[in-house]
Formats: C-alpha cells, sequence, structure tokens
C-alpha cells in the first residue's frame, strides 16, 4: 500500500472516530438534560408537598399516643424549638420523616 492510500486510509477512519464522538457527546447531553429536568420536577413536587403545622402537629401526636414522647421531643430540640410552634417551617419536611421513622 502506497504512503498516499495509508494517508487516505487514516483520514476515514478519524472521520468516523469523530462522528462517533460527536454522537456520545450528543447523547450525553441530552442524558444530562433529562436528568436536570427529573430533578426540577422532583424539587417542584417537594415543593409543591411542603407539609403544614397541622400534619406535622397530628404525626407528633400521634407518636406521643403510641408512647414516644422522649422520640418527638428529641426531633424538635433537635431542630432548635422547645415546642412545635417555635419550629422553623422550612424544617417541617424533615421533621415529618423524622417522626415517620419512629418505630
Amino acid at each position: 500500500m502506497d504512503k498516499t492510500k495509508i494517508v487516505q486510509n487514516i483520514i476515514v477512519n478519524l472521520k468516523g472516530i469523530t462522528s462517533s464522538l460527536e454522537n456520545l457527546v450528543k447523547t450525553l447531553n441530552e442524558s444530562a438534560d433529562s436528568e436536570e429536568t427529573e430533578q426540577k420536577k422532583n424539587t417542584k413536587e417537594i415543593e409543591q408537598k411542603q407539609p403544614t403545622l397541622e400534619e406535622v402537629r397530628a404525626a407528633m401526636a400521634e407518636k406521643n399516643r403510641e408512647g414516644h414522647r422522649e422520640e418527638v421531643k428529641a426531633i424538635l430540640v433537635k431542630y432548635d424549638a422547645n415546642k412545635l410552634t417555635a419550629l422553623d417551617p422550612e424544617h417541617y419536611v424533615e421533621v415529618l420523616k423524622k417522626v415517620g421513622e419512629i418505630k
């Protein structure tokens, strides 16, 4: 094979590699866009599901009735609240999760 043919084969192979890399980048970008869209959707759902004081109170009252008064109180203290009404609403989701984990 002469040198010109070798160079032409190299060029064809490089074009194929370039095309493959472009397809890979396109696929990765689409995947990243899809993940970002999913994260935004999940964040929006979480924001829409912000529990109310009444929901947190009901969950805590149920655990109190089940005999978990100390655990419930410890959760409030962890969030620097000595009573439920002193709890910052930004912590409602986390507090509800922790209360739900009490067995």
